[in-house]
């Protein structure tokens, strides 16, 4: 009689240890990506809009120069919008391939803190988009929770359309970038990992 013993996957912390009964994959409720269009309904981001802008605020902050070099990771999603391209062919992928070639960059974290980490970017990047869509979206954001910007700091309407829609895009585009550096940090501590293990 064959006697056969579950593992755990290979990349996994305790991988290739023997685990005491077999286990899949974690059932996760994410949000697709749409080929393109919106990526999350109203009813998403009121119910998980405030958690995610809260989590977003609480990174610590990156210097301007890794802000920068992360935000060609968080490029990524953003090339997926074509409110974010002027000209006639609009963006040069789907929403589908964006998420695709952002999964593919974190490759190396198990799929449970990948996924978290691309919903952090693709949240506040959507957040961003918004303001580029609507170039007065400052007035009229859709959640409170989409105001980073201390609406009192401005002198009137036209103040808060000149400098507070760009201002609150610019912190949205922030807390983008900053989400894919610590992804890609993770993204990295995690190959180290599988390097010594292997």
């Amino acid at each position: 009689m064959e006697n056969i013993t579950a593992r755990v996957p290979a990349g996994v912390v305790t991988g290739g240890q023997f685990a005491p009964v077999p286990h899949t994959e974690p059932t996760l409720t994410l949000v697709p990506a749409p080929v393109d269009g919106p990526d999350f309904d109203y009813d998403f981001e009121a119910d998980r809009g405030p958690g995610l802008r809260k989590e977003l605020q609480a990174l610590p902050r990156i210097p301007a120069k890794s802000a920068i070099n992360a935000g060609k990771v968080a490029d990524l999603i953003r090339d997926s919008y074509s409110v974010y391209w002027t000209g006639e062919d609009g963006a040069p992928q789907t929403r589908a391939e964006a998420v695709k070639n952002l999964e593919d960059a974190l490759r190396h974290l198990p799929r449970d803190k990948r996924e978290h980490h691309i919903e952090l970017i693709r949240f506040a990047v959507h957040e961003e988009m918004k303001h580029w869509e609507d170039r007065g979206h400052v007035l009229n954001p859709e959640h409170k929770y989409e105001l980073l910007i201390e609406e009192s700091d401005y002198t009137d309407e036209d103040d808060l359309l000149e400098n507070g829609q760009e201002e609150n895009r610019e912190r949205w585009e922030l807390l983008a970038n900053t989400a894919a550096f610590y992804a890609v940090a993770a993204d990295n501590s995690s190959s180290v990992q599988q390097g010594a293990v292997a």
